[in-house]
């Protein structure tokens, strides 16, 4: 059991990276059979790393926030930042399966949808990687004003600054928080 709910079943980082590689990993080799020239993969798969920052967001800002009982599981991380974070499998597990297959149903095109799906996926493990790093030590560049912007999310206001690959989507739909510096 993880984080302090005994019915709630988590997967330790990094092994819960493994659920997010594990989809790639399925998704490439649905894709190494479709025939897909490399280039229109590619284009396809950075669509879905991009589409991942919104998801990411999303997901964050209403299921995290609003939607038990991932909320009460999302409070623990944020009462306790500095615990090494657990991945609930209620949580990742499905989110894999929906990111794995659900482009697919709706391009109606297996080849589209699992480009897009590698991205998507690759866009949640290098989030989970990301997040892991922003609780653990100091960082510059880009990854010290993600810092800043997550750190402010716990700290100051935890109904502002949601994403974590990205401010674009916090910016848009106006949680920014104030200009902050990394």
């Amino acid at each position: 059991m993880a984080d302090g709910d005994p019915g709630r079943v988590a997967l330790g980082y990094p092994a819960s990276l493994t659920v997010a590689g594990a989809g790639i990993a399925v998704a490439v080799h649905v894709l190494a059979e479709t025939g897909l020239p490399a280039w229109l993969a590619l284009v396809l798969m950075a669509g879905g790393f991009a589409l991942w920052t919104l998801l990411e967001y999303l997901l964050h800002r209403f299921v995290l926030h609003g939607l038990e009982p991932f909320r009460a599981w999302h409070e623990h991380h944020h009462r306790l930042p500095d615990e090494p974070i657990r991945i609930p499998l209620a949580f990742s597990v499905p989110l894999a399966l929906v990111l794995l297959v659900a482009p697919a149903l709706l391009l109606r095109n297996v080849a589209f949808g699992a480009s897009l799906s590698v991205g998507l996926l690759a866009g949640e493990l290098v989030q989970e990687l990301v997040h892991d790093r922003l609780h653990r030590g100091r960082s510059g560049g880009w990854l010290g004003v993600r810092r800043a912007h997550h750190g402010f999310h716990h700290v100051q206001d935890a109904q502002r600054a949601f994403g974590t690959l990205s401010g674009f989507w916090d910016r848009l739909l106006g949680t920014a928080p104030p200009r902050i510096r990394g």
